[in-house]
C-alpha cells in the first residue's frame, strides 16, 4: 500500500528538502505541495490524502489552525496529520495535538524519523520526537517525582547497563515491542528491565519513569557520548 502524503503549508525550500527525504520510501507519494495553509486545507478535501504534513508557520493560516480544520473538525475521519515546526516549543506542541494532530517533528529531522512518523500516524499511532515528547512530559507532570536531580543520578548509577539502555530507549518514545527489535531481547526481558528499573528509581509508573529521566537532562546528556 502506496500512502499518499499532503505537504500543507511552508515554503518551497522546505518542500524540496521533504520530498528529498522521504525519495527513497517505496510506501510513500507526495500528491501534492502548497505553500498555502488555506490551499493545503482544500486539497485536504479534495484528494484525501493518508497522511498531511503540516508546516506549522503555513503562509495564510498558522499550522495549528490549518491541522484543526484537516484533523481536527471530524470531516475527514481517514485523514491524519504529521505537524513540523523550527523548534519544539511548549504552544506548539501542545496546540498541534490538542487540534488533532498524531506526529511533530522539528523540520531538520532525519529522513528515517520523518519516514517512520509517516508511517506510523498513517497506522493510527503517535510518532513524536524526543524534544516534543519531553515538552508533554513536563506538562503532564510539572513537578518533581524522585526528588533532586542529584538523587535520580545517584539512583540511576545503581542500574545495571541493560537497564540504563532499557529506560533511555523508553524515554526515546519506544515501546517495548520496539526495544526488543532493536535489543533483540523478548517482551518479556524488556518488561522486567523497565518494573527494576522503576523500583530502583523509586517511581511508580511507567510514565513517571520516562518523565524523570527526562527533567534530569539524563538521557540527554548521555546521547551525545
Amino acid at each position: 500500500m502506496v500512502l499518499r502524503v499532503l505537504l500543507a503549508g511552508g515554503p518551497t525550500s522546505v518542500h524540496s528538502r521533504i520530498g528529498q527525504l522521504i525519495e527513497s520510501a517505496p510506501d510513500i507519494q507526495i500528491v501534492a505541495a502548497v505553500e498555502s495553509g488555506v490551499e493545503g486545507v482544500r486539497l485536504a478535501h479534495d484528494l484525501h490524502p493518508d497522511v498531511v504534513l503540516i508546516y506549522a508557520h503555513s503562509e495564510g493560516m498558522d499550522g495549528i489552525e490549518v491541522a484543526r480544520q484537516i484533523v481536527g473538525s471530524g470531516e475527514l475521519p481517514d485523514a491524519h496529520a504529521v505537524m513540523l515546526a523550527d523548534s519544539a516549543e511548549d504552544e506548539s506542541v501542545l496546540g498541534a495535538l490538542n487540534s488533532g494532530v498524531r506526529g511533530f517533528l522539528e523540520k531538520e529531522a532525519q529522513p528515517e524519523a520523518l519516514v517512520e512518523a509517516i508511517r506510523a500516524v498513517a497506522r493510527g499511532e503517535a510518532h513524536l520526537s524526543p524534544a516534543a515528547t519531553r515538552c508533554v512530559l513536563d506538562k503532564m507532570f510539572p513537578f518533581a517525582l524522585a526528588g533532586p536531580g542529584d538523587d535520580i543520578e545517584r539512583s540511576w548509577s545503581e542500574l545495571t547497563p541493560r537497564e540504563r539502555e532499557v529506560v533511555s530507549l523508553a524515554a526515546l518514545g519506544l515501546d517495548n515491542k520496539e526495544i526488543s527489535g532493536r535489543l533483540i531481547v523478548s517482551h518479556f526481558t524488556v518488561k522486567t528491565h523497565i518494573n527494576r528499573a522503576m523500583a530502583k528509581l523509586n517511581v511508580r509508573s511507567r510514565a513517571q519513569l520516562v518523565a524523570e529521566v527526562h527533567r534530569s537532562g539524563i538521557v540527554r546528556a548521555r546521547s551525545g557520548e
